[in-house]
């Protein structure tokens, strides 16, 4: 048996501090508490099946906004049915701007399947990195990344500078020339970059794809690589026209995976499939309250505590209070301000 804020504590330490359940272990053991990893493990899988309805309607939730970046990321689970240990696993990541929502999904597979389950129903924009398997979306519009195509290009690089005169050189200065553009209307409405980029940002997309399509390059080499990358996604990227809302880049994904890549230095692998899916259900708990300003602790506490008295099948109704913006959380959710 464990008190809410004692499994609380556990979780918050593994997957926002990043200490493994080996290493509290340890520091329990110097405090004279025998309390072993096996034991910790089974609370957080245990008890982490009281956030999946809280998951499930932030899930509706997140289908009903307008825009969805997704990521994923390598996630090395040791007993997988069917599969090899050394085989790896992904972790996804779905989140919302416009609803601060931050959802991650554990599966076996780095297929578009994981994409296409969580996705099913949603019509909106994607923006998503280049990887294919994101093209089993049929029913969305895809949004690329700009700053995923930049980056091939700085491959292009010698001793990290570009060669002057080069196309690679001219094909980086034409993109960092959009992302000058997109800082300076940081500030404005939608509806003002959107007019602003069909007057400035299309001619330089235009001069882009004609610079793109007026060399060859050596098949395998850097330069064949970067030209490829864009060429291949080229209406993906040319989507951050149809709506002043959308972003250059996916950053707002590859910034939402980044807390679950940093914990996985520390903890290095889930056991189990079942130990992987409650590491997905405490990411989403505790990245959710971060992007809604609480405090992780506090929110996992009061979640802790209020769910399981709703018993297995809660309604909507009963889980909207527990919502991370909801204005009658207790005041122990939020952050204190000094």
């Amino acid at each position: 048996m464990a008190a809410p804020s004692t499994v609380a504590y556990v979780m918050q330490e593994k997957f926002q501090n990043g200490v493994p359940l080996y290493r509290q272990e340890a520091y329990w053991k110097g405090q004279g508490v025998e309390l072993r990893r096996n034991t910790m493990a089974n609370w957080v899988i245990r008890s982490a099946r009281w956030f999946k309805p809280l998951y499930d309607l932030l899930r509706r939730e997140l289908l009903r906004q307008d825009i969805v970046n997704v990521d994923e990321t390598r996630v090395h689970v040791l007993k997988e049915d069917g599969r090899e240990s050394k085989q790896m696993s992904q972790m996804w990541v779905f989140c919302s701007a416009e609803k601060k929502i931050a959802l991650y999904q554990y599966s076996p597979s780095r297929s578009g399947r994981a994409a296409r389950e969580m996705l099913q129903d949603f019509s909106g924009y994607t923006q998503t990195d280049g990887y294919s398997g994101y093209h089993c979306l049929d029913s969305v519009t895809h949004v690329g990344c700009w700053a995923h195509a930049r980056r091939k290009w700085v491959d292009c690089f010698v001793d990290g500078k570009p060669v002057q005169g080069s196309r690679s050189e001219a094909a980086f200065g034409l993109i960092e020339e959009m992302f000058a553009l997109e800082q300076a209307w940081k500030d404005e409405s939608p509806q003002a970059r959107f007019d602003l980029r069909q007057q400035k940002l299309r001619p330089l997309l235009e001069q882009y794809w004609a610079l793109l399509d007026s060399f060859e390059a050596v098949e395998g080499t850097a330069l064949s690589k970067a030209k490829n990358y864009s060429l291949n996604q080229k209406d993906a990227l040319n989507a951050v026209l149809l709506d002043g809302r959308l972003e250059l880049t996916n950053n707002l994904a590859e910034r939402t995976v980044k807390p679950f890549v940093m914990a996985r230095k520390n903890f290095l692998f889930c056991d189990t499939a079942k130990g992987a899916d409650a590491s997905a259900l405490c990411f989403s708990v505790m990245e959710t309250a971060k992007r809604n300003g609480l405090n992780p602790f506090g929110y996992l506490l009061f979640l802790l505590q209020e769910l399981p008295k709703l018993g297995e099948n809660p309604t909507d109704e009963q889980l909207i209070p527990l919502l991370p913006w909801d204005d009658n959380l207790p005041a122990y959710c939020r952050l204190k301000v000094s």
